[in-house]
């Protein structure tokens, strides 16, 4: 079981501590610390739970000399599903909390209430532009670039140079733009940024595209189905609706509720610092169920919960490339590789690599027993989520690893607790990969 260092503020840790707490009177605008924030599942905003300060180049007296990093893209616009459902409610939500405001049926405070009234839909929000990446997730993954070239600037040297540095994304503006990103912060300008060729099928960071036997069992939406229809949720629903002053026949529904939250979450996401409106509608609480609900999804659909043989397969090609770039004294080889990705493979990799394993098993009877489980989206796939490998070169021939994930420590078992490790502990863990036929491996169950 590999488990990452986390760090807790206080104020997580008491929202976390009482999943039933409930403060019906809660003001989202005037609350200072919003620990909801890290309580969006995926769309969480990478600088709200990213580590500070373990990028260390002191942390090995060896030499750095390569970089890797696998992530998924930062902050985007809405899909197109959800695009259509946001702007079909937007305005008749909007003027109907203002109706319930004025009758005296909401709970929301006056703070809250004039941001709603403030309130109209971010112009980007359109058909033409969805799931594109946003300004923020732009600078996201330059934030990334930056400090790992000021940690590391005799691998990341600039100016820019191909035949140095290897950049691949898959075919989505999302992903191809978040490495552009990431090479600003790295050189300062990213036209010049040559991006290696995409091949069809994509089996290095789209794998779980083309596995037929991954298909058939990709949405297992049983126990999330389930939870929806359930006690906790219920009483959620009920919540918000009783916030935003809608009762009986008027009551929003289960899939009005979870587009207020996309707003929600969606705008506070590209901007921390300004109170999205609609986030007055949920408690802290309320938002818990709602993070615990997509994680239900993601457990089973990409996580243990699902058929793990399959899934720890699946990303057999970029976990091989990655052991036998770490492993590679050839001085003509790169001296960094960045891969920008989804969330879906993503979360697949971590299974790969046997990361945030040893929950119980996350079902719709325990929400209140998983208030600090280990797949906890928010934390293992928030936004331009990232996989980083520092090699340094040792005099003695194993040569030292940092592993970080989103700029934290991973603690590998036989390594130290500082997310530094033997490459060959690191090698050993993960060998099967290094001489598969991953054509064959990427789509099975053998083990």
């Amino acid at each position: 079981m590999l488990k990452i260092i986390l760090i807790f503020s206080m104020a997580w840790a008491v929202a976390k501590g009482n999943v039933s707490t409930h403060n019906p009177f809660y003001c989202f605008a005037t609350d200072p610390i919003r620990p909801q924030n890290q309580m969006f599942a995926t769309k969480v905003a990478y600088e709200a739970v990213r580590g500070r300060g373990f990028i260390n180049p002191a942390i090995s007296t060896c030499t750095p000399s390569k970089l890797f990093i696998y992530g998924r893209h930062g902050s985007r616009l809405p899909s197109s599903s959800d695009t259509l459902r946001m702007i079909n409610i937007h305005e008749s939500l909007k003027a109907r909390v203002i109706e319930n405001y004025e009758a005296g049926r909401t709970q929301l405070c006056q703070q809250d209430m004039e941001n709603i009234r403030n309130w109209t839909i971010n112009p980007n929000i359109t058909v033409g532009r969805n799931s594109e990446l946003v300004e923020t997730g732009w600078n996201e993954w330059r934030g990334i670039g930056q400090r790992f070239r000021d940690a590391f600037p005799t691998i990341l040297s600039s100016p820019y140079n191909q035949s140095l540095f290897l950049f691949r994304a898959t075919d989505r503006q999302r992903t191809v733009a978040s490495l552009q990103g990431l090479a600003d912060g790295v050189f300062g300008e990213w036209q010049n940024v040559q991006f290696e060729p995409i091949p069809d099928p994509d089996l290095l960071l789209r794998p779980n595209d083309d596995c037929p036997l991954y298909d058939a069992i990709r949405n297992n939406l049983i126990e999330m189905d389930a939870f929806e229809t359930g006690p906790e949720y219920a009483e959620m629903l009920e919540q918000v609706n009783r916030k935003l002053g809608f009762f009986g026949a008027n009551q929003l529904s289960s899939r009005n509720v979870r587009t207020v939250w996309d707003f929600c979450k969606f705008e506070q996401g590209w901007d921390p610092v300004t109170p999205s409106p609609w986030c007055a509608a949920f408690s802290i609480a309320n938002h818990a169920v709602m993070d615990y609900l997509e994680d239900l999804e993601y457990y089973y659909g990409m996580g243990y919960g699902g058929d793990v043989p399959l899934f720890a397969n699946m990303n057999c090609h970029i976990t091989q490339e990655m052991l036998q770039f770490l492993q590679s004294s050839d001085p003509l080889d790169r001296v960094a590789r960045f891969y920008n990705s989804h969330s879906r493979p993503l979360q697949l990799f971590l299974v790969t690599l046997g990361l945030f394993d040893g929950d119980s098993s996350l079902t719709r009877h325990n929400f209140a027993q998983q208030t600090f489980r280990q797949w906890r989206s928010s934390y293992i796939a928030p936004m331009a989520s990232n996989l980083s490998i520092v090699r340094f070169d040792c005099e003695n021939g194993d040569d030292d690893l940092l592993v970080l994930y989103n700029e934290k420590p991973l603690n590998i078992p036989g390594c130290g607790t500082n997310g530094l490790c033997k490459q060959s502990i690191f090698i050993d863990r993960y060998r099967r990969f290094l001489s598969a036929n991953c054509s064959q491996m990427f789509c099975s169950r053998d083990l």
